[in-house]
């Protein structure tokens, strides 16, 4: 037994996070927004405004409609209309002066866009590892706070195949949420305990803690020092990795404690 296997022997099923874990964004989502603009006959769009819009009204609308408007049909019909409202505020907000219509095209070609490798990218290590793990008869899967455009995602960025993806439009519950977690166990199958499950993902609070909190064992995937610093007495630092690259080498070189 080699010694991936050996420092993964004790669990049944293991997950990942998505965004920053596995795949990252090539460009802020902004570089995009503009892209596309320009490309819609738009080209004085101010690219610092609708970074700040962005990041303000994805905020606001995430706060207001959790799940992509999922507990909202009233307001939100579906989370393509999430996505439809927050790229149109955007622009309006940004006074990119872009005729309705025209918006209308822009945040459909964006919605699209937003599936393939224009906008994202594998980490180091990204497929290698989930390769290696599936190797030695791991159950694997996804738990992602997204819409189900992360399934398109996952097949275009060509990552191994998982045993199932949950995401939490379809499930209805988001991490860091216990449920999203039970969730998970259950689309495992084989009588899976959480005690035999762990998940690896990039943010303290949302897969480290969330998966603590519903009983499974987590890794943190972060170089960032900050993120997990107010958390710092919730989180074994050895279970802390600064690459999904290293963590990877880690297992297959070290002795892991897990």
């Amino acid at each position: 037994m080699n010694n991936l296997a050996k420092n993964l022997n004790r669990f049944r099923l293991i997950t990942f996070d998505i965004t920053d874990t596995l795949l990252r964004f090539k460009t802020a989502p902004a570089v995009q927004y503009v892209k596309a603009a320009s490309k819609h006959g738009y080209s004085n769009v101010d690219q610092t405004q609708i970074a700040n819009n962005f990041s303000r009204l994805f905020r606001q609308m995430t706060e207001k409609y959790p799940i992509f408007g999922y507990h909202h049909p009233q307001e939100i019909k579906g989370w393509r209309d999430w996505w439809r409202q927050l790229v149109i505020g955007v622009f309006e907000a940004s006074h990119a002066n872009i005729p309705a219509a025209d918006l209308e095209r822009i945040a459909n070609y964006l919605i699209e866009c937003f599936e393939t490798s224009e906008c994202w990218q594998r980490c180091s290590s990204a497929k290698h590892l989930v390769d290696d793990i599936q190797k030695v008869g791991k159950i694997i899967g996804v738990i992602t706070n997204s819409d189900p455009r992360i399934r398109s995602v996952i097949r275009n960025l060509q990552l191994p195949e998982f045993d199932f993806i949950t995401c939490s439009y379809e499930v209805g519950f988001q991490k860091p949420s216990h449920e999203i977690f039970d969730a998970a166990v259950q689309l495992a199958g084989q009588d899976v305990q959480s005690s035999e499950s762990l998940h690896i993902g990039n943010t303290p609070h949302l897969d480290y803690l969330g998966a603590h909190s519903a009983g499974w064992t987590s890794i943190l995937i972060t170089n960032n020092c900050d993120s997990w610093k107010k958390y710092s007495k919730d989180i074994d630092t050895s279970k802390i990795f600064p690459t999904l690259q290293q963590f990877h080498e880690a297992l297959k070189e070290k002795h892991l404690n897990l």
